[in-house]
């Protein structure tokens, strides 16, 4: 199955309105795209919740040979197709478009749903069609074979259009641009401090669980804005640089806030329920626009597909084996911004397209299910720990900088006896 231009094809293959009528409303309404070649008529929309693939017969069919033939056909091109853009789930509906009915098939896969199709009603009023389509009782399929080829001719056009823009990733990126010179202002007002230990992590935002339980709950988002080494803070801004600006570009300002937003704190909340020590950094909101990457190739295989597969795989790979290596790697807090991102970027959508409330419903309770469960298993591990040597780090850097007031006020917070600080 070879994509093909779509005029060309429409030209060879489609040999009657009500053909042309049913293939223009679901290229124009229902965004499929043409892959047809010389012989066949296939319709694609990787996208689609319930039929990702269309076949359109205009042949009859007389004999069980000829629909076990055309069955292992089907099956050859959905096998392709699933290998290619890693589809779990790809179903197939065959139109049988005014033909003798396949009374001739068989042992019919229960990922292929077959109809046919003798005039317009067949279509528009068919009880399955209705399930896939919300819109079909609204078409129209009794336009003339001239209106649809400009109709056909325009949406060709504005579909490679919109191909060409989504790939133009050089708008400004001020979202982006305003989260990396914060990260460096923060960096450098760290920098500028008479001591630099753990304890200045922590009084900058670093996420520390007792202080955390104790009612700082801005510490799931503040960790993901402190940096201590140029290098962690070089890696995590080139990372964020380069997907945050296609991120942007395609979601807009406002999603992609959100998903910073969102990633950082599922993020920082992960690692608050696996990890006992202060972390801190902006992997979490990277690996949210990981996520968010993994959301697009989702929901444009043939656009994304090859940078999921050459970037987001990889960069996986690559945490899972930095983590085994250097078990300082919050790999957790990774993970988190992962899922943030790819929940946050399904909850809100693309603009401008269809959103699914299904889709929405399952991303939204998934994202506050893992809230509630993370925040209570940090909770109990926070109160199974021992934090004393942090405890006195932040102690002795508020000590060292002349501040006795902020120590004492540190001290009254987390209920720390005179013997630990003695010890």
């Amino acid at each position: 199955m070879e994509k093909q231009g779509v005029m060309k094809e429409i030209r060879l293959d489609i040999q009657s309105e009500l053909t042309m009528n049913i293939v223009n409303y679901l290229l124009v309404e229902e965004n499929y795209i043409y892959v047809g070649n010389e012989k066949e008529i296939w319709l694609e929309n990787l996208s689609h919740p319930t039929v990702q693939l269309i076949y359109i017969n205009q042949r009859s069919l007389f004999n069980e040979m000829q629909a076990s033939q055309l069955m292992k056909q089907i099956d050859r091109v959905r096998s392709r197709v699933r290998r290619r853009y890693l589809l779990w789930r790809l179903n197939v509906v065959i139109l049988n478009i005014d033909t003798v009915s396949c009374q001739y098939f068989s042992n019919v896969k229960d990922y292929v749903k077959i109809i046919d199709i003798q005039r317009a009603d067949d279509f528009t009023q068919n009880e399955d069609i209705k399930q896939f389509y919300s819109s079909i009782e609204r078409a129209s399929l009794e336009r003339s074979m001239s209106e649809l080829i400009i109709e056909m001719q325009q949406t060709s056009k504005a579909k490679a259009l919109n191909v060409r823009k989504m790939l133009e990733f050089q708008s400004k990126s001020f979202v982006i641009i305003g989260f990396l010179a914060l990260l460096v202002i923060l960096f450098l007002m760290i920098q500028i401090q008479p001591v630099k230990n753990i304890g200045t992590a922590i009084e900058f935002g670093a996420k520390y669980n007792p202080l955390i339980i104790a009612g700082e709950y801005w510490r799931l988002l503040t960790p993901s804005l402190i940096h201590l080494q140029l290098f962690h803070l070089l890696f995590n801004a080139i990372f964020i640089y380069q997907f945050g600006k296609i991120i942007e570009h395609l979601f807009g300002w406002w999603r992609l806030t959100i998903i910073i937003i969102g990633s950082a704190f599922l993020g920082n909340l992960f690692s608050f329920a696996f990890i006992e020590n202060v972390s801190l950094g902006a992997s979490t909101v990277a690996y949210g626009l990981l996520g968010a990457m993994l959301f697009l190739g989702i929901e444009n295989r043939k656009m994304f597909m090859h940078l999921v597969k050459g970037m987001i795989f990889p960069i996986m790979l690559f945490s899972i084996v930095w983590a085994i290596i250097d078990p300082t790697i919050d790999f957790y807090g990774h993970l988190g911004g992962f899922l943030g991102g790819f929940l946050i970027a399904s909850i809100l959508g693309l603009p401008k397209t269809k959103q699914y409330l299904s889709r929405t419903a399952l991303a939204t309770a998934t994202y506050v299910l893992l809230v509630m469960g993370l925040f209570t298993r940090g909770t109990l591990l926070t109160q199974q720990t021992d934090y004393s040597d942090y405890n006195m780090a932040l102690i002795y850097y508020y000590l060292q900088n002349n501040e006795p007031e902020k120590a004492a006020h540190f001290i009254d917070k987390l209920d720390i006896k005179l013997e630990e600080i003695v010890k």
